[in-house]
């Protein structure tokens, strides 16, 4: 989800009228322009920018992760279909920014970076078929209020975070190995300017990708399939529709999506104890959305996309 636009999009668009001139856009130099804008001249749209891998993990250790009441939710039998073992999960990790977001094809909230664990294939509604992915925590710049409060107002936990680079998912550690390497650092106390860690910052995740020879595990499917089950959080009574298309002209020819394998790290809150995973795989891509938010939860059963381009 792209949580700037949690909030009524009137509000949004009044805090951009008013106060834009207080978080100046990032310069997201691999980012694409949004090509639904005109399109959908009346939603909330934009691009993200993203490094999207996926730790196959224990089941047991999932559910000791996620709240209790959705810890028997995981419905297998919906991942079983990309080849994914019932007695894994595929808990995904998401390293976002989000870019070019148009009200009315008006810029509404200045690009941010966010870093998040995603639960798919929850049974939120205890239908059997339904599937929803749960977020409890999201790392945010502790400047951008918007993005800040619509997440909260799903339940999701917010917490200040430094990015490196602040500007994208990933940057080049070394272009001859075409690495890429995005580090996160906990914000406490937020210093006055966002862009530069405090003193006491820790690192609180880290990713560290290469391209993925031979291709990942993890068909393209999977990724379209997860990034357009509806989101929610601790508020179940509201959830986030966020369609992500995978056909537009920033995810195709020259700009088709790149598979990766690499490491992540992640520390508390987000996993018990530091961990680091290795041999990770993961898909980089910059894709188009469509954003609808504040729907009942119950009345999206069934949901599963609009057609080719946004269903896995």
């Amino acid at each position: 989800m792209h949580p700037e636009f949690c909030v009524p999009i009137l509000l949004a668009y009044f805090f951009h009228l008013c106060c834009a001139h207080l978080f100046p856009q990032a310069n997201c130099s691999s980012c694409l322009p949004n090509p639904l804008a005109t399109t959908y001249p009346n939603n909330v749209t934009g691009t993200i920018n993203a490094t999207t891998s996926v730790l196959l993990v224990p089941i047991s250790y999932a559910q000791s992760l996620l709240p209790s009441r959705f810890a028997n939710s995981i419905l297998t039998t919906a991942y079983a279909r990309f080849n994914i073992s019932p007695t894994v999960y595929p808990l995904v990790v998401e390293s976002v920014i989000d870019h070019d977001i148009r009200y009315n094809n008006s810029p509404v909230v200045a690009d941010f970076s966010s870093f998040r664990i995603t639960f798919p294939f929850i049974d939120l509604l205890g239908d059997g078929y339904s599937t929803f992915r749960y977020i409890g925590y999201i790392y945010l710049p502790p400047t951008n209020l918007v993005a800040i409060n619509g997440s909260q107002g799903y339940g999701y936990t917010v917490l200040p975070a430094f990015f490196d680079p602040p500007d994208a998912p990933y940057k080049f550690a070394s272009r001859k190995g075409r690495n890429r390497i995005f580090n996160v650092y906990e914000q406490t106390p937020s210093p006055p300017n966002h862009h530069h860690k405090s003193p006491s910052s820790k690192l609180i995740g880290s990713t560290h990708f290469r391209p993925s020879i031979p291709q990942s595990p993890i068909p393209l499917s999977f990724y379209k399939n997860v990034t357009n089950q509806i989101m929610f959080g601790n508020n179940t009574r509201v959830c986030d529709r966020m369609t992500s298309f995978w056909n537009t002209s920033i995810t195709t020819g020259a700009y088709e999506p790149e598979a990766v394998v690499g490491e992540v790290l992640l520390s508390p809150p987000l996993v018990p104890r530091r961990k680091v995973w290795r041999n990770v795989p993961g898909l980089k891509a910059n894709r188009a959305f469509l954003e609808v938010n504040y729907l009942s939860c119950e009345g999206l059963k069934g949901w599963s996309g609009t057609g080719s381009g946004d269903s896995g």
